[in-house]
């Protein structure tokens, strides 16, 4: 069980959750559009969820920060591509959004990590 619970799980959840945002979107509706639109804020913001996994007592903390950096990073690539391959108009708009998604990632990352090093 404490390998069950971890940063692996959660973004393969988050993953299930793109995929049914992905096909709500079929055919494609103003409202749901704006909010894929907004998703390169949101989904890196999940990060900060896979560093709440320190607090929980029956998570194995060895490797744990590698095993978030891994899994935020593979994990948030294949949720903002899902997510923002389906908005209705595909263009340099879109694009840019997943490439600043990725970078707030990282920083967020940085963040995280420094406010567990110092904290644990």
């Amino acid at each position: 069980m404490r390998y069950l619970i971890g940063p692996e799980l959660f973004w393969l959840l988050a993953y299930g959750a793109a995929n049914l945002i992905a096909r709500a979107n079929m055919p494609p509706t103003k409202g749901m559009d704006d909010f894929i639109e907004k998703c390169w804020f949101y989904v890196p913001l999940l990060t900060v969820f896979c560093f709440a996994i320190w607090w929980l007592p029956v998570v194995e903390k060895r490797w744990l920060l590698l095993r978030v950096w891994v899994a935020c990073i593979v994990g948030g690539h294949f949720v903002l591509e899902k997510i923002l391959a389906a908005y209705s108009t595909q263009g340099p708009g879109i694009g840019m959004g997943y490439l600043v998604g990725m970078l707030l990632f990282f920083v967020l990352l940085i963040a995280g990590s420094i406010f567990v090093l110092i904290k644990f």
